[in-house]
């Protein structure tokens, strides 16, 4: 499992042909889990785990992991499935696997029941689940796709996950950004399908006094952009009097950002707008197939400061 999470180079090209591959998994009850194989950097057999006195009951603890001492988030916990697992699940403590992810520069490890296999798909068979849904989970389930025997796999947001377990202060993360008195008319459309980091980016936005319009997929930017367009034209103006700044996440349902980024540098009403890629798919294999797809910067999630220097810089 972990020889094939670290074919990284293979999976970048994937992003940039709009498909990707999702590791499934299960946390000891019926419904079948999904992560995005490009946040996963190991997966392993549950190691010993030190437990920690009075910590969030969501934290398991910390296990070693070849010299680094890594937090391990029990998944069934975190997402409100009941702290419990029946049967032998539990029977020596030391069943299940572990998914080790990385964000904001420091791994985690997720404690998972088991393991199934990874399968490959195109983006535009993962969809957004519907608002009532998205409302109700507090923003953990992102996306869902359909395996072939009708089941549908809830693809985890482990960044959001990870921010309920450990918020960080506002004061505390935004520190040092101010009004930016050159940009305030300015407007940025972003997207991401993580509620986590539209929030993130939004503050970031607010505190530097730009204005901005959000979208949650590469198809709902690309949909805005074509809109913006049409009201363009019908006023003889071009879409950068609307928008001066394009940010994207790369990993999202319907359309990814390499794909979005390839497709605005086709359309003469788009191509010369700025467009950023903003992920947490920080190899430097994803960098370059971003600026192989015409994209004008890429920034790491998430450092507030670092992603409004960037913003600042190219509007």
């Amino acid at each position: 499992m972990s020889v094939l999470i670290h074919e990284v180079d293979a999976r970048t090209k994937l992003a940039g042909a709009n498909r990707m591959e999702l590791l499934l998994f299960h946390v000891g009850s019926a419904e079948v889990l999904g992560i995005n194989v490009f946040k996963v950097r190991e997966v392993m057999k549950l190691p010993a785990v030190t437990h920690v006195p009075e910590a969030d009951p969501r934290i398991r603890g910390m296990a070693n992991i070849r010299g680094t001492m890594v937090p391990v988030i029990d998944l069934r916990t975190a997402l409100g499935l009941g702290d419990k697992v029946s049967g032998d699940d539990e029977k020596d403590g030391r069943s299940g696997n572990l998914i080790v992810t990385e964000y904001n520069g420091s791994l985690q490890a997720f404690r998972v029941s088991g393991v199934d296999r990874i399968i490959r798909m195109s983006w535009n068979q993962i969809k957004t689940p519907p608002r009532l849904v998205l409302e109700n989970n507090r923003g953990t389930i992102t996306s869902v796709t359909t395996l072939e025997d009708g089941r549908l796999v809830l693809i985890v947001d482990v960044e959001k996950i990870f921010n309920d377990v450990c918020p960080r202060a506002d004061d505390e993360l935004y520190a040092g950004l101010e009004i930016s008195p050159k940009a305030k008319a300015k407007c940025v459309l972003f997207a991401d399908d993580s509620s986590v980091a539209r929030t993130q980016i939004r503050k970031t936005l607010e505190r530097l006094g730009v204005g901005f319009l959000q979208t949650a997929t590469g198809k709902e930017a690309w949909e805005t952009l074509e809109r913006l367009a049409q009201e363009a034209a019908k006023k003889a103006q071009k879409v950068d009097e609307y928008v001066q700044v394009v940010l994207s996440d790369i990993e999202m349902p319907d359309m990814d950002g390499f794909t979005l980024t390839k497709q605005i540098r086709t359309d003469p009403r788009f191509s010369h707008l700025p467009v950023i890629l903003h992920s947490s798919l920080t190899g430097s294999c994803n960098v370059a197939r971003g600026k192989a797809v015409g994209a004008t910067d890429y920034v790491a999630k998430f450092d507030p400061r670092v992603l409004g220097e960037t913003l600042l810089r190219h509007l």
